[in-house]
């Protein structure tokens, strides 16, 4: 068997997370996932129609992962906080993806699956719009980002940072902005 016939999208997903873990955002190529796997580029768009759909594979897996630790029934505030500790630990498992997660939103079907438990949470204890809470969200998984794109973003250098460092800037941020969420919002 050719090795264009072993490839799928997951293959071409896990190398890509694997440049950009190992070489960062800059490396990450449609050429250069092609020679990892050892196929020419042209086989690879038979899976992945371009650099666009694949970036936006590695945001959607980034966010499903989040997503699929968020539990029913948790009050607003562990909910988010739980989301903004997911995030950051996915990014620091995938370093090299904080660019690309910096500037791919999430398709609306990965986030589609989120929307009810992050509306019943934030509803039972928060006056607010679904709007505003949708958009408090997705402010707070762009605040753990940009932090994540400091942390990690010169991958494959290490952060500028002792590690100590970035968990108190993440830990300030992330309770002052649910502190500023309670003080709006409160019921």
């Amino acid at each position: 068997m050719s090795p264009a016939s072993r490839i799928d999208t997951e293959g071409i997903v896990r190398a890509a997370f694997d440049v950009l873990d190992r070489e960062g955002f800059a490396a990450l190529s449609m050429r250069t996932l092609a020679a990892r796997l050892e196929v020419k580029a042209a086989s690879l768009y038979y899976h992945v129609p371009n650099k666009a759909a694949l970036l936006q594979l590695v945001a959607d897996r980034v966010a499903r992962q989040v997503i699929a630790a968020f539990a029913p029934g948790l009050p607003w505030r562990e909910l988010l906080h739980g989301m903004a500790r997911d995030l950051r630990e996915a990014l620091r498992t995938h370093p090299g993806a904080a660019a690309v997660v910096a500037v791919r939103n999430t398709s609306p079907e990965v986030f589609e699956k989120a929307v009810p438990l992050v509306l019943s949470a934030m509803h039972e204890g928060l006056r607010l719009t679904d709007d505003e809470a949708l958009h408090l969200v997705q402010a707070l998984y762009v605040l753990v980002t940009g932090l994540a794109l400091a942390e990690f973003g010169e991958t494959p250098d290490p952060p500028a940072a002792p590690a100590a460092y970035y968990d108190a800037w993440f830990d300030t941020a992330v309770s002052t902005f649910l502190d500023g969420i309670q003080a709006r919002h409160g019921a």
